[in-house]
This record gives C-alpha cells, sequence and structure tokens, in this order.
C-alpha cells in the first residue's frame, strides 16, 4: 500500500510537471513576448485594433502592451528604452533624439471641432485668427453660431503633435495665441471636454471628432476624403519611433500592418493607408 501510494506521488508530480511546462507560455519554443509601445492616443487607438486582428491570425504572435501619454511621451520613452515602440502623431524633427526612425502607419488630419450642439457652418483664415487671439470672445460674435455664450477654448499641451500641427496650419506667425480654458494631454480628454460644453472650442484628430461638430475651413471639411484627395490642410502622419530600425517580432508586426490586406481594411476605417 506504501508502495502505490509513492508511486501515485510520483505520478501526480510528473503529471503536474508536464501541465507546468504546457501552460507556461515562457516554456514553450519559440514563446512570443511583449510588444510596448506608448504615446499618442489617435495612433494608440488603431493599433490596439491592429493588434487584435494580428493575435487572431497568427497563434505565437506576441502581446501588446499600449500606453497613453501622447506623441512626446512616445518618442522620449523609444529614445531611452523603455518601450520597443513610441507612437507618434508626427515625423520626427530635428529637435528629437538622434538615432530614432520613424514607421509610418496612417495619415490623419486635425479638426476645428466645436460641441455638437454648436454647427458653426465655416471657419475663415481671418475669423480664426480672431478666435485664437481672443479678438472674438463670444459665439454671438460668430456667423451661424448656434449660442451667445463666451468661448471656451480648448487646447492640448506644448508636446503634443496635434499642438504642433494646429499652430503651423492655421495659426499666423503674428497671431498671438489667448490663454486657454482648459488643456489636455489625451485626444478622448479634449472630445470628451468639448462634448460636455457647449461654448467650447478646439481641435482634435479626425477619429477622435466623430461625436463632435467638425467644422469645414475655408469651406473645406475635415474628412477622410478631404484628407486624401489633400484639400483639407491640416494633415499628418500617424506612425511607430523606434531606437534603430525595428527588430524582431516588432518587425514582423509593422511589416504586416503594410503588406495585409485586414490590416489596411482597419487603418482605413478610421485613416487613410500612408
Amino acid at each position: 500500500m506504501g508502495r502505490l501510494n509513492k508511486r501515485a506521488r510520483r505520478l501526480l508530480v510528473a503529471a503536474t510537471t508536464v501541465a507546468s511546462l504546457l501552460l507556461t507560455p515562457s516554456a514553450a519554443p519559440g514563446a512570443a513576448r511583449t510588444i510596448t509601445m506608448s504615446g499618442a492616443s489617435p495612433a494608440q487607438a488603431v493599433v490596439a485594433d491592429l493588434a487584435f486582428f494580428y493575435r487572431r491570425e497568427y497563434a505565437d504572435a506576441p502581446r501588446f502592451s499600449l500606453v497613453g501619454g501622447g506623441t512626446g511621451t512616445g518618442i522620449a520613452d523609444a529614445a531611452r528604452g523603455i518601450v520597443d515602440a513610441g507612437l507618434s502623431g508626427r515625423g520626427l524633427t530635428t529637435d528629437d533624439p538622434r538615432g530614432l526612425v520613424f514607421t509610418p502607419l496612417a495619415r490623419s488630419a486635425v479638426c476645428l471641432v466645436t460641441n455638437p450642439a454648436n454647427r458653426v457652418p465655416n471657419l475663415t483664415r481671418a475669423q480664426l485668427q480672431d478666435l485664437v487671439s481672443g479678438t472674438t470672445a463670444s459665439w454671438a460674435q460668430v456667423p451661424g453660431a448656434g449660442g451667445t455664450d463666451a468661448i471656451a477654448r480648448v487646447a492640448f499641451d506644448p508636446t503634443s503633435a496635434a499642438r504642433s500641427v494646429f499652430l503651423s496650419t492655421f495659426v499666423d506667425l503674428a497671431t498671438p495665441v489667448a490663454p486657454s480654458t482648459a488643456t489636455f494631454t489625451a485626444s478622448a480628454q479634449v472630445r470628451d471636454y468639448i462634448a460636455a460644453t457647449p461654448a467650447a472650442f478646439g481641435y482634435v484628430d479626425l477619429e477622435f471628432a466623430r461625436r463632435l461638430h467638425a467644422i469645414p475651413y475655408e469651406g473645406v471639411p475635415c474628412t477622410r476624403a478631404t484628407l486624401a484627395d489633400g484639400t483639407y490642410p491640416a494633415r499628418r502622419m500617424l506612425g511607430f519611433v523606434t531606437r534603430g530600425r525595428p527588430r524582431g517580432d516588432l518587425a514582423r508586426f509593422l511589416h504586416w500592418t503594410k503588406t495585409d490586406a485586414t490590416a489596411r481594411r482597419v487603418i482605413t476605417t478610421r485613416y487613410v493607408l500612408p
């Protein structure tokens, strides 16, 4: 009886060891690791969708860890090796750390937006200078605006790519920028604030403008169609920033985003192909 118990215990230990080897991902040959990314929320949103379909297509695909923080954070994290890739709302500039590589993901746009109840029909460049400078202080001064309240100006923080695109595209160098009512880091924060504030005016990525009213600029709406044909001016590139050329799991994923038909469809549901 004692011998049977000892044998049973040995069999149980052996079975437990086998089960452990089968269930522990790190023990499997060629086990996938986690690809880490941080940065711009517009890029994060589409990469999350891409990662879902990538893992469905490949059983041994890596896990993905996606964190926000904005373009400035993504680029800084990539430069310091904190993440495998930074998610950026713009291409690299001479002010960025050396040795970085930008891999395009999608073309996007920065839309001028108001609360859905305030459907401003159009803004000219001259009107926009007055809005930005504070010369136009209430919606009663804006033709076609749906209200008379004081304008609540919403902006992104200085490290944001959306802020850079907004200023370089819409604001003349001689135009002073009035203080903002509220300043945020993430696109979702800007969207939610404007959606909840009837008197708000701001700018946000094309994808995040869906729940808001996107104001046509000089008669041109902010849409995927006008982004694709180049008639809307506030265009930008979303992409990945890496320290050196992408390698390993990350390189394979980025190649898939460029070549796979499913990946291309996912991108075009939100943006325009690069």
